[in-house]
């Protein structure tokens, strides 16, 4: 893959913050993705935890089932209450 093109795959991805995308060079883990910075794009998983990189050519955009895998673990939980 060529330079122009890392690059572009990198901004498809990095100027939507908060967008879910799988790391197939991380055994398709998905994440979110933060920002990019020199090459790489940070991602976090969904519903937190420790950021990690990739390189722009190794994400894809999430199938149906893992977007919706990946919302759920980003919902937050309200517990309840006692009265």
């Amino acid at each position: 893959m060529d330079v122009d093109s890392t690059s572009d795959r990198a901004e498809e991805f990095a100027e939507r913050a908060a967008e879910y995308a799988v790391d197939t060079a991380n055994g398709d883990r998905i994440g979110v993705v933060q920002e990019r910075f020199e090459g790489s794009v940070y991602l976090r998983p969904p519903g937190g935890g420790v950021e990690w990189t990739t390189r722009p050519e190794a994400l894809r955009h999430p199938s149906a089932t893992e977007l919706v895998q990946a919302r759920v673990l980003d919902t937050p939980v309200q517990g309840r209450r006692n009265r």
